[in-house]
C-alpha cells in the first residue's frame, strides 16, 4: 500500500485529496498489525504461564513421590523449582511464538516478492539460509555455556541457602570470613559464566546484522540500478517505482523474523541448559511403587506393624539390611538402638513407606505396604525426624501447618500435652509469639516438642521416631522423652523409635538391637 501510494504521488502525480482512501486503509492496517502483535504477545504469555504452573506441579509431586531419599540438597531444588523453570519463561513466551513467526512469514514475503520480481526473489532465496545457518553454530557454544551457567546457579543457590540455615552456627565458630570467602569465590565464577552467555548472544547478534545489512544493501543497489536503466537482465527492465518500493519496503520486513529470532536465540539455550536438570528431577523415581486400584480402609486405633525377611543396599554399598524380621504389636513401644550407621534410619524409612526396601515385605493392621498410596499412608502414621522443619509464624501456626482447619482450644490442648505450654507461657504473647525460620528463636528441645506438637494435633495410630532426640542436652531430653510417654497414655499408640540414647531405654517398653543387618533382644 505504501508502494502504491507512493507511485500514484510521486509518478502519476495524483493530488493528495484523491488518496485520503489509501492512507485510511494504510492507518487501519498500521493499527491492525499492531494489535495482532500485542495479542500474539498475550497468548504467548499466557501459554507460558501455563506451562510453568504445570511443570512446578509435576515437579512437586515427582519430588513427594520420591520422598526425603533424593538425595538433592534444598537450595538446589528451590533453584530448580524456581530459578530453572522461570527460565522457561523466554523460550515459550518468546522463542517459540518466534519460531513460528520465522518459518511462515519470510515464506510468504519470499512468495509476494518473486511474484513481482524473481531475481529479487532469488536474491533473499540465496541470503536466508545464512543467518540459520550462522545461528545454529552458535547455539551449539551458547548451549553449552547456558548450561555451565545453570550449574553455576544451582551450587550457588545450594550453598547459599545452607549457609543461611546454618549461619548461627558460622558465627558462633567464628567461620564467617572463610564462608564469604567461598561465596565470593562461587559468585565470581557465576558472573564469569554468565558473562559468557553474553558475550555469545551479542556477537551472534552483531554478525546476523551484518549480513542482514549486506543482503537489503544488495537488493537496494540492484532496484536502483534497475530503476535508473544500468541493469537490463531479467526482469530488471520491467521495474517500476511501485514495484521497487514494494520489494525494497518487504526486504527489511523478510529478514526482520530472523533477527528476531536469533535475538532470542540464546533464550532457548538458556531453556534447552535448565531442562536439562529439570528433567533429571522428573526421572527420579518414586520411593515406592505407587499402587494400583483403590486402597483398602486402614483402622483409626493402634494397630500392629510386622516386617519379615526385610534387606536393602543403598546403590553402591553393601547391604544395610539383612532378612530382617519384625514384629511390633498394637500399642507397643518399641526402641531400636544400635551404633551410628548400622541402619536404624533406613529401617525407619522403611516402615515409614519413605523408601521401597530391596527386598521383603511390610504390613500395617496385616494390610500390605504397597497397597497404601501416600495419602493412605499419610493418615495411617506420623514421623518426627531429628531436625523439625519449622517455618517463620506464630509457635500456633507451626503446630497447626497440617490441619488449618484447628480450633485454639485443639492447638492449646496438644501444646500442653507436648510441653509446648510450658515455655510458651513465659512468652510475651504465649502461642502467639513469633519464631524465625527453621525454628529461630527456639532452643532445640523447644523446637522438637513443638514439631511433637504438631503432630499430636491430628494423631494418627503409628508414630514413628527417628533420632528425636540427637543433639539435645540431658533436660531437654528428658521433657520430650516425658512428653512422649504423657500423650501415648491420652492417646494410645503404636510407636517405633530408633535411637541410641541411654534415656530412651527408659522410655521402651520393648528394647531391639540393630547390627550387622538383625535385630536381636541384646546388644550385639
Amino acid at each position: 500500500m505504501l508502494a502504491w501510494i507512493f507511485h500514484a504521488a510521486v509518478v502519476d502525480l495524483r493530488p493528495l485529496a484523491t488518496l485520503w482512501i489509501p492512507l485510511a486503509w494504510l492507518l487501519a492496517t498500521m493499527g491492525l498489525r499492531a494489535a495482532a502483535a500485542a495479542l500474539r504477545g498475550m497468548i504467548a504469555a499466557r501459554a507460558s504461564r501455563l506451562v510453568r504452573t504445570e511443570l512446578r506441579v509435576r515437579l512437586f509431586r515427582v519430588l513427594c513421590l520420591a520422598g526425603p531419599q533424593h538425595k538433592q540438597d534444598s537450595g538446589h531444588l528451590l533453584s530448580s523449582l524456581v530459578d530453572q523453570v522461570e527460565a522457561l519463561d523466554p523460550y515459550f513466551a518468546r522463542y517459540r511464538p518466534q519460531a513460528v513467526a520465522a518459518a511462515l512469514i519470510p515464506a510468504l514475503i519470499l512468495v509476494a516478492v518473486t511474484t513481482v520480481d524473481w531475481l529479487a526473489g532469488l536474491l533473499l532465496a540465496l541470503a536466508a539460509p545464512l543467518i540459520p545457518i550462522f545461528m545454529i553454530l552458535v547455539g551449539w557454544g551458547a548451549e553449552q555455556a547456558s548450561q555451565r551457567q545453570q550449574q553455576a546457579l544451582g551450587r550457588l543457590s545450594g550453598l547459599f541457602h545452607d549457609r543461611l540455615r546454618a549461619l548461627a552456627q558460622i558465627r558462633r565458630l567464628g567461620a564467617g570470613p572463610a564462608e564469604l570467602k567461598r561465596l565470593r569465590a562461587y559468585s565470581e565464577e557465576f558472573r564469569d559464566r554468565t558473562m559468557r552467555v553474553l558475550r555469545l548472544a551479542f556477537l551472534s547478534s552483531a554478525v546476523l546484522e551484518f549480513f542482514a545489512a549486506v543482503a537489503i544493501a544488495s537488493l537496494a543497489i540492484y532496484i536502483g540500478l534497475g530503476l535508473l536503466g544500468f541493469i537490463t537482465f531479467g526482469p530488471a527492465d520491467k521495474l517500476t517505482l511501485a514495484s521497487g518500493l514494494f520489494v525494497l519496503l518487504l526486504a527489511p520486513e523478510f529478514f526482520n523474523p530472523l533477527r528476531q529470532l536469533a535475538q532470542h536465540w540464546h533464550d532457548r539455550a538458556d531453556a534447552l541448559a535448565a531442562a536439562t536438570d529439570i528433567r533429571a528431577l522428573l526421572d527420579l523415581p518414586p520411593a515406592r511403587p505407587v499402587p494400583a486400584g483403590r486402597p483398602p480402609r486402614m483402622p483409626d486405633r493402634s494397630y500392629p506393624v510386622e516386617a519379615s525377611r526385610l534387606s536393602h543396599a543403598w546403590p553402591g554399598r553393601q547391604r544395610i539390611l539383612e532378612d530382617l524380621d519384625l514384629r511390633v504389636d498394637a500399642g507397643e513401644h518399641l526402641l531400636i538402638n544400635g551404633p551410628s550407621g548400622c541402619g536404624k534410619s533406613t529401617l525407619i524409612s522403611a516402615l515409614a513407606g519413605f523408601i521401597s526396601p530391596s527386598a521383603g515385605n511390610i504390613t500395617y493392621a496385616g494390610i500390605d505396604l504397597g497397597r497404601l498410596d501416600q495419602q493412605s499412608l499419610a493418615r495411617s502414621r506420623s514421623w518426627l525426624g531429628q531436625r523439625p522443619v519449622l517455618f517463620a509464624g506464630t509457635l500456633a501456626s507451626n503446630i497447626a501447618i497440617g490441619k488449618t482447619d484447628a480450633s485454639a482450644a485443639e492447638i492449646q490442648k496438644v501444646a500442653e500435652l507436648a510441653g509446648v505450654d510450658e515455655f510458651a507461657r513465659h512468652l510475651p504473647l504465649g502461642l502467639n509469639s513469633r519464631i524465625g525460620e527453621q525454628g529461630l528463636g527456639l532452643s532445640g528441645g523447644q523446637a522438637q516438642r513443638l514439631a511433637l506438637a504438631r503432630v499430636l494435633l491430628d494423631p494418627r495410630p503409628l508414630l514413628l521416631l527417628d533420632e528425636p532426640t540427637t543433639s539435645l542436652d540431658e533436660l531437654s531430653e528428658t521433657l520430650i522423652w516425658d512428653a512422649i510417654r504423657h500423650v501415648s497414655e491420652q492417646r494410645p499408640m503404636t510407636v517405633i523409635c530408633a535411637s541410641h540414647s541411654a534415656l530412651a531405654q527408659r522410655w521402651a517398653g520393648r528394647i531391639l538391637s540393630l547390627h550387622d543387618g538383625h535385630l536381636s533382644a541384646h546388644g550385639p
